[in-house]
C-alpha cells in the first residue's frame, strides 16, 4: 500500500534527525554540519558527516548517504515502507493512507501480488498433483530434488498449452486488461502465456512475496532459462534467487553461500546450506552486493568449476570487497561436479557439505589458479599470472588487507613483495567487473559543470532559485543532468512544495545522486554563494551567445557565397548585436 507524501513529511518534521544518528555513532559539531564514525563501516578518521537542517547524512569513506529514511533502511535492514512506519511509531503518527491516488496504486500492486501468488499455487499444484506436471516432476526428481525442497520453494510446471492460463484466469474473474498488464502473457499476443512448457521457479521479495518467475524449458526450441520481464516490482539487478528462504539463516550466521543458478541454490539448501542465493541468471550486481551487506560479514563463492566459473568468482570478489564483505571460495577442483546441483544429482549431499563448511579466503584460491597454471618456475613467468589478481587488490577498502595481499602473493610465489608493490601502483588498476554482453568500462564520474553548481545552489534555499529562475531559462542548459534537476525543481517551485529530499528521491542517475549528495553535505557551497550564482550565471549566458554567434558567422559565410543580399543584411545586424551583447558580459565579468 501508498503511503501519502504527506505522512512522510509530516514524520520528516517530526523526527529529530541528530538524535537518530546518535544513537549509532557518536556525533560533533563541525560548523553547521556534524561529523562521526561512519556506523556503515570501519574508520579510525571520521568521514561520517550529518546535515540536520536537510536531514541528509553522507559517508566521504563509503559511500552511503540519503535522508533518514535510508539511514534506518541501511541500520535497521528495513524496506522503504518498514522505516516509514518505524519511524512514525516513533514520533506518534498513524500511517493511515488516505488519498485516491496512493490508495490506487496500492490496490494495484495487492491485485498484482495476489494474482502472482495465485498462479505461482497453480503451478506449484498442476506439477506436484496433475498428470500435466509428470513429466516437469520426474525431471526434477532425476535431478536429485526431494518433494521437501520443491514445496519449500513451491516449484511448479507451465503446461505446453500456450492459452490454458488466460482462460484459467478469466473464470476466476480476473479482466483481461488486468492481466495483460500482470507480465504474465506476451506482447505480441495478449492471449499467450509467457511461459510454456517449463518448469517454474517464483522468485519471492524479500518479503515473501511472490514477484516474478523463472522457467526452465523441458522440450522444443527457445532460451533453456527464460525471467519474468522487469516491472515495478521486479528489478533482475537488485533481486536474488532464494534470498526469501534464505533470509533469517544469513542473517544469523551472517554468511552468505553464493551460486549460479535456481538449481544450485535448490541443491545447496537440500544439503542443508539454507543460505544459499544466486543472481538471475546475469552477472552479480552492486546493488545484490549492497542487500547482502546489510544482513552478512562474509560470502562464499560457489560457481562452476571452469575457466568461466573462475573469471565469475573473480569479478564477484571484486564487488564483495567494494562493500566489504569479506569473500571466500570453495575448493571443489578434486571432485567430477562442476556445481552443486551436479553433487545432489550423484547423491553428495555429504560431500556437498563438507566442502561449503571448509572455504578458503578467495585469495588463496586465485592463487591455487595460478600455481596450477605456471608453466615454469622462473619469477618472470609468475609475475605475468599476478597482473591477474590486480583488479581484486585494488578492490580492498582496507589498506591493511592489501598489505597483507601484497605479503602472500609474495610468499607464495617466491615474489619480492616491494616489486609487487611497484609494479601494481605502476598499472594504476580499476577494477570494472563486467555486466554480460556489456563493454568494460570505468566507473563514471560526475563532471561539475556550471549547471549543475547553479542546481545545488538551488538546493541550498528557494530563494537561490529564485534568483536563478529569474536570469536564466531551461535554453540555457547544455548538461542534461543540470537539466533534470532545474525541471524537478521548477515543479517543486510552482506547486509551492520546495523538498531536498524529494529532489534526490526523483534522481534516478545513481553518480549524479551521490554527486550532488557528497556536495550538499560538504561545504563547498557554503560560502560565497552570491559569487558563484553570478559566474555560474555569466559563463551560460556568454557561453550561449559565443555559440549562437558561431552559428550566425557561418550562414553570413553562405549568404555571401549565394549573394542572398537581404538576409545578409539581417544576419549582420544580429552580429552586430551578438558583439554588443558580449561586450557587455565582458564588462560586467571585469567589474
Amino acid at each position: 500500500m501508498g503511503i501519502p507524501e504527506s505522512i512522510i513529511q509530516q514524520i520528516v518534521a517530526k523526527v529529530d534527525f541528530l538524535e537518530l544518528v546518535g544513537q549509532y555513532t557518536s556525533l560533533q559539531r563541525v560548523g553547521d554540519r556534524y561529523r562521526g564514525l561512519c556506523p556503515f563501516h570501519q574508520e579510525k578518521t571520521p568521514s561520517f558527516y550529518v546535515q540536520p537542517d536537510k536531514r541528509l547524512f553522507y559517508c566521504f569513506g563509503c559511500g552511503k548517504g540519503g535522508n533518514l529514511f535510508q539511514f534506518v533502511m541501511e541500520t535497521e535492514h528495513l524496506t522503504f515502507p518498514e522505516a516509514v512506519r518505524k519511524l512514525a511509531e516513533k514520533v506518534g503518527i498513524r500511517v493511515d493512507p488516505d488519498d485516491e491516488q496512493s490508495l490506487e496504486k496500492g490496490r494495484k500492486q495487492d491485485a498484482l501480488l495476489h494474482l502472482l501468488k495465485r498462479v505461482a499455487g497453480s503451478f506449484h499444484y498442476i506439477l506436484m498433483h496433475s498428470s500435466r506436471g509428470v513429466t516437469a516432476l520426474q525431471y526434477l526428481r532425476e535431478r536429485g530434488l526431494e518433494d521437501s525442497i520443491i514445496s519449500k520453494f513451491q516449484l511448479g510446471y507451465a503446461p505446453p498449452d500456450p492459452y490454458w492460463l488466460k482462460k484459467f484466469l478469466e473464470k476466476k474473474n480476473f479482466s483481461a486488461e488486468f492481466l495483460q498488464e500482470s507480465g504474465l502473457f506476451t506482447h505480441r499476443n495478449p492471449n499467450r502465456a509467457f511461459f510454456v512448457d517449463r518448469v517454474m521457479f517464483p522468485i519471492h521479495s524479500s518479503q515473501g512475496d511472490v514477484i516474478a518467475f523463472g522457467g526452465r524449458i523441458l522440450s522444443g526450441e527457445g532460451p533453456k532459462y527464460l525471467n519474468s520481464a522487469e516491472s515495478h516490482l521486479f528489478r533482475k539487478g537488485e533481486t536474488l534467487y532464494g534470498f526469501y528462504q534464505a533470509r533469517d539463516e544469513i542473517r544469523r550466521t551472517k554468511t552468505v553461500v553464493l551460486a549460479e543458478g535456481y538449481m544450485d541454490v535448490l541443491a545447496l539448501h537440500q544439503a542443508g546450506v539454507e543460505t544459499a542465493v544466486a543472481p538471475l541468471g546475469t552477472a552479480l550486481t552492486p546493488l545484490q552486493v549492497r542487500l547482502l551487506k546489510r544482513f552478512a560479514d562474509r560470502v562464499i563463492l560457489f560457481f562452476d568449476q571452469d575457466e568461466a566459473g573462475l573469471q565469475a568468482i573473480r569479478r564477484a570478489a571484486i564487488l564483495c570487497e567494494q562493500q566489504e564483505l569479506e569473500p571466500f571460495a570453495v575448493r571443489a577442483e578434486e571432485y567430477p561436479y562442476k556445481d552443486p546441483a551436479d553433487f545432489i544429482q550423484n547423491g553428495q549431499k555429504g560431500e556437498l557439505q563438507k566442502i561449503v563448511k571448509y572455504p578458503i579466503p578467495i585469495l588463496e584460491f586465485l592463487l591455487k589458479k595460478i600455481s596450477l597454471k605456471k608453466d615454469t618456475a622462473t619469477h618472470p613467468g609468475n609475475l605475468l599470472k599476478v597482473e591477474d589478481l590486480f583488479p581484486y587488490i585494488e578492490s580492498m577498502v582496507s589498506e591493511v588487507r592489501r598489505e597483507g595481499a601484497f605479503a602472500q602473493i609474495a610468499d607464495v610465489l617466491e615474489l619480492d613483495r616491494e616489486s609487487i608493490r611497484k609494479d601494481f601502483h605502476r598499472r594504476k588498476w580499476i577494477p570494472a567487473p563486467r555486466m554480460e554482453g556489456q563493454e568494460e568500462k570505468k566507473p563514471e564520474v560526475v563532471q561539475r559543470t556550471p549547471e549543475l553548481v547553479l542546481m545545488i545552489l538551488s538546493m541550498e534555499s528557494r530563494k537561490n532559485f529564485e534568483e536563478i529562475r529569474s536570469r536564466i531559462t531551461l535554453d540555457d542548459f547544455e548538461d542534461l543532468r543540470g537539466k533534470e534537476l532545474y525541471i524537478t525543481l521548477e515543479e517543486m517551485y510552482r506547486q509551492e512544495e520546495w523538498s531536498v529530499d524529494r529532489v534526490l528521491q526523483s534522481i534516478s542517475d545513481e553518480a549524479l545522486k551521490d554527486f550532488v549528495l557528497s556536495k550538499l553535505i560538504s561545504s563547498e557551497f557554503k560560502t560565497n554563494q552570491e559569487k558563484l550564482i553570478n559566474d555560474s550565471v555569466l559563463f551560460l549566458k556568454r557561453r550561449n551567445l559565443e555559440r549562437e554567434r558561431k552559428q550566425v558567422l557561418k550562414a553570413i559565410q553562405r549568404c555571401e557565397k549565394t549573394n542572398q543580399g537581404e538576409e545578409l543584411s539581417r544576419l549582420l545586424e544580429k552580429k552586430m548585436y551578438l558583439d554588443g551583447e558580449l561586450e557587455k558580459l565582458r564588462a560586467v565579468e571585469n567589474e
